[in-house]
This record gives structure tokens, C-alpha cells and sequence, in this order.
């Protein structure tokens, strides 16, 4: 089983989403997303939902709350365990992402 997390970032009534572009081999290519990713050993899912934000933003959340478990289960690859937040503070200015285009969309 594989540990996830995913983020929706608010700020303006917009979400923060990455458009994933830049890598070859990518499940969600071309695909908008929230931001997250896999779990580290012995991370819990808040360590990983703040590292993986910094990491893909430069951002570093201070106000986010978790809001439930999605589970995919499929043959054709590792069942996962998908842990979902929502943030709507935080600190630092945007980075460029190795994963893909981030961008603020909404009204």
C-alpha cells in the first residue's frame, strides 16, 4: 500500500494547482492537480503533506486541516492511500517547480 498526501492551497478564492508538464514519465502528465506526493519512511502525513509543499512551492503552510482518506485500489498498480488537506495560510514566496507549472485558478 502507498501513502500519498494532496493539498488544496486557497488564497483569494483561488487553489494553487500544478499543471504536471515537465517530467517524461508521470501517471498524472499533463494533468492538473493539487500539490503532494509520496510518503518518506517513518513520515506521518502532516511531515509529509509540509515537505512535499516546500518542496514543490518554496511555500511552508501554517494554517491546513485534513479532511479524510481517499483509497484507490486497482490491479494495475500499488493500491494507495491518499490523505487529503486543505491549507489557507502560509508563508514564502512561490518557486519554480521541477514537476511542473503551477498556477493560481479560480474566480
Amino acid at each position: 500500500m502507498q501513502n500519498t498526501t494532496l493539498c488544496y492551497i486557497e488564497r483569494d478564492e483561488k487553489y494553487l494547482m500544478l499543471l504536471r508538464n515537465k517530467k517524461e514519465t508521470d501517471a498524472n502528465k499533463n494533468k492538473w492537480i493539487g500539490i503532494g506526493g509520496k510518503f518518506e519512511e517513518g513520515e506521518s502525513p502532516d511531515e509529509c503533506l509540509i515537505r512535499e509543499v516546500k518542496e514543490e512551492t518554496g511555500l511552508t503552510l501554517t494554517k491546513y486541516q485534513f479532511r479524510g482518506i481517499v483509497t484507490f485500489c486497482s490491479d494495475e498498480w500499488e493500491d494507495e492511500y491518499m490523505h487529503l488537506f486543505t491549507a489557507t495560510e502560509f508563508e514564502g514566496d512561490l518557486i519554480e517547480c521541477n514537476e511542473g507549472t503551477l498556477e493560481w485558478v479560480g474566480k
